[in-house]
């Protein structure tokens, strides 16, 4: 009888005379039953755990086995196989099929005997117990290790660990230290930050890369210029740079049938959460500008139809990093359809897409750098102004302060109600001293406190609203802020067209011929020879760049009347700008 070995073992901490110990077993059983065995037919995986399927040995075991190279496997015992009882199981059934034995040496039995059945469940049943309880208590090592704030493995750019604590010698005689902790490499530190900020600045994925390999900037592996789009994006959703370490956060199950492991995540009470300040690389503001302009990618690369993000609406990559001042900004009104850079010398020229596409009679052109000169001028001179600024938060003031004039009432009558509620329950408990205890005095008692627990949550609530009045910031700080938006305005174009899609959101290009010119123009356009024109519509939302505290918006209409020549944008004829003024409304405060 021709007979194939196979033998295995789990951990690299193991030794790897493990394996010719275990074929040397198996050699003796056969050589003193009378079968043979070639060398060929010895099969071996080393340092793999036994409840993993894709095993080379294993695998290239079972294909000579389908083969019908041999008529029997030798193995020391049968967790040498699998951990997993269902699979060790299957592979049983599997040799069978083949007309092939399976021996266990150790164990004593023998697959094709019909009483080696229960021996087989039995065995299979306690190498997946076995299994089990290494896992717990490993688990359970690991869990107190992080407890006393060492390392439990991970690695992560932009620390290194360092040995702590006595040096001891553990049951090998190997060397070992009480744990390890994590430390700041001070370097990798300063690449961290880099990313953040250039992605935060509205830099793409692929620019970041381009940068840190043209820089030759080593990886967590010391490879100058290694990096991908996947390793940046693990820094970049990694909330261990703000210091709060999280353990246990999944866990790993995998497919009875194919053997693939997926990650899951762990509820709540199994995870350890540790915030160490000392080992913060970024602040929690810049982390969460950068979870911010993840949510705007969303979308940006190709949805699967079955994502498991179902909720994901498949948008345009240029709304997320433009390429150019109003990527992805400008609609025709005559359609709806983008406004986009559709052809032209020097630097192109905007049009609407349907009309290239003949689905729209909207065919005016207007260059790109002379639009976004005449929208950012406008912007500086006659919008984000330090006094239109001051007006709208002075009127903001009013509105917040015809609201506050009812709190002093307010806060009297939920007062009222809190004394009047703690007399009942001091009635509720006048009666249970008595002697007189019910479920249902337990239960009003009950309901009393919550209510009362309520009126004293609100009354906080409305006392700090009462001292804490809306109060306008001082003109030095609004003009500090327009000061930096203005930097931004004019600086690189993804920072600048990410500012300018929140300060404008959607800019509405309404064309206009010169017959259906603004009747109350200082000059007609038909007389003074000019062509078509845009008018812009937008809705400008001041404050949300200025302080992300306060939310609001606030509504201007705008135009810029130009000649469709396209020579100059300011014609000599006398043809003029007008910009509505603010007005305010204080019942509604809008602007």
């Amino acid at each position: 009888m021709r007979v194939a070995i196979y033998a295995r073992y789990s951990s690299e901490n193991q030794s790897e005379k493990s394996i010719d110990d275990q074929i040397r077993v198996c050699k003796n059983y056969i050589l003193a039953n009378g079968m043979s065995f070639e060398e060929k037919h010895i099969y071996t995986d080393a340092a793999i755990s036994g409840s993993i399927v894709n095993r080379p040995g294993l695998q290239a075991l079972e294909k000579a086995a389908e083969n019908m190279e041999f008529e029997a496997v030798a193995v020391d015992d049968l967790s040498r196989l699998s951990r997993s009882n269902h699979q060790m199981l299957t592979l049983v059934l599997n040799f069978n099929y083949h007309q092939i034995k399976l021996i266990s040496v150790s164990d004593g039995i023998i697959a094709d005997d019909d009483n080696s059945k229960l021996g087989i469940h039995i065995r299979g049943l306690m190498n997946e117990l076995y299994l089990d309880d290494l896992k717990k208590k490993t688990m359970r090592g690991l869990e107190g290790q992080k407890i006393r704030g060492f390392s439990t493995g991970e690695k992560v750019y932009g620390y290194y660990t360092e040995p702590v604590g006595d040096l001891k010698l553990d049951k090998r005689g190997q060397p070992k230290y009480e744990g390890r902790v994590h430390k700041i490499n001070i370097e990798q530190a300063d690449v961290v930050k880099r990313v953040y900020k250039e992605f935060i600045e509205g830099k793409s994925l692929y620019a970041i890369v381009n940068g840190l390999n043209s820089d030759k900037t080593p990886t967590k592996r010391g490879y100058p210029g290694g990096w991908n789009i996947s390793s940046l994006s693990r820094i970049l959703k990694n909330e261990k740079y703000t210091g709060l370490w999280v353990w246990r956060k999944w866990k790993n199950v995998r497919d009875p049938m194919t053997g693939k492991a997926k990650k899951v995540d762990r509820s709540k009470e199994e995870q350890i959460s540790r915030f160490n300040e000392h080992l913060a690389i970024i602040d929690k503001e810049t982390w969460e500008k950068a979870q911010a302009r993840w949510g705007i990618l969303q979308g940006a690369w190709p949805v699967r139809k079955n994502s498991p993000n179902k909720g994901v609406i498949q948008k345009s990559y240029v709304h997320a990093t433009p390429s150019h001042l109003l990527s992805g900004i400008m609609k025709c009104q005559a359609c709806g359809g983008a406004i986009v850079l559709i052809s032209g010398k020097g630097s192109g020229y905007y049009g609407c897409y349907n009309a290239k596409r003949k689905t729209c009679n909207n065919t005016l052109l207007v260059p790109r750098i002379r639009i976004e000169q005449a929208i950012i001028a406008d912007l500086k001179e006659k919008i984000l102004t330090a006094e239109n600024v001051a007006y709208i938060y002075k009127n903001v003031e009013k509105v917040a302060a015809k609201g506050l004039n009812e709190v002093p009432e307010l806060i009297k009558k939920k007062k009222a109600q809190s004394d009047k509620l703690l007399l009942e329950i001091q009635n509720y408990l006048n009666y249970i001293k008595t002697g007189n205890f019910s479920k249902a005095v337990s239960e009003a008692l009950s309901e009393a406190e919550k209510r009362g627990g309520s009126l004293t949550q609100e009354i906080s609530s409305l006392e700090f609203q009462q001292g804490n009045a809306f109060k306008p910031p001082a003109e030095e700080w609004i003009r500090h802020r327009l000061e930096q938006l203005h930097e931004t305005l004019s600086g690189s174009t993804v920072s600048s067209c990410l500012a300018l899609k929140e300060l404008l959101g959607p800019v509405q290009l309404e064309p206009i011929s010169s017959k259906e010119a603004d009747p109350n123009c200082i000059i007609n356009a038909e007389e003074a020879g000019f062509k078509p024109y845009y008018m812009v519509h937008t809705k400008i939302q001041t404050l949300a760049l200025l302080d992300d505290s306060h939310k609001g918006s606030n509504w201007y209409h705008w135009r810029r009347r130009k000649d469709s020549n396209l020579r100059s944008s300011y014609p000599d004829s006398g043809f003029q700008d007008r910009c509505t003024q603010p007005l305010c409304d204080a019942s509604n405060s809008t602007v």
